[in-house]
């Protein structure tokens, strides 16, 4: 299995205090999004799927969206001889470039990412206050 990356929306910075707390909300939202808008295809779907993959970082660990995908089943379908194999391996990266192509940065989802990581904060224990970045 390999993995190719989609990325993040930016709400949550490595570094930021709540980082972990953002993260959790913005990535949820994110895979939801790409899962309801951009599912895997039915040929792929039981060798391929988003996940949230960690990474390392000078400021710590950072996560992103990812699909995890079968590169050994995939290779397969490249090399062969078959045009329906040929086809196949097309619709996947034509699948997965509209997937990359995505604006997970967009208005609507950082508005949709904010309010969902503001219903978490408890107002009356100052929460609200200690917040350094709620984009």
């Amino acid at each position: 299995m390999d993995y190719l990356v989609v990325g993040s929306n930016g709400f949550s910075q490595a570094g930021d205090p709540d980082y972990f707390a953002k993260a959790k909300i913005e990535l949820r939202i994110l895979l939801d999004f790409l899962q309801t808008n951009y599912p895997v295809p039915d040929e792929f779907a039981s060798n391929t799927y988003y996940d949230i993959k960690a990474f390392n970082h000078d400021f710590g660990t950072y996560h992103e969206v990812v699909v995890i995908f079968d590169d050994h089943y995939l290779s397969t379908l490249e090399d062969s001889e078959s045009e329906s194999d040929n086809e196949l391996f097309d619709k996947f990266w034509n699948w997965f470039n509209s997937v990359e192509s995505v604006d997970l940065e967009s208005e609507g989802l950082t508005t949709q990412i904010r309010l969902a990581y503001q219903k978490t904060l408890d107002i009356e224990k100052g929460d609200h206050l200690k917040v350094i970045r709620v984009a």
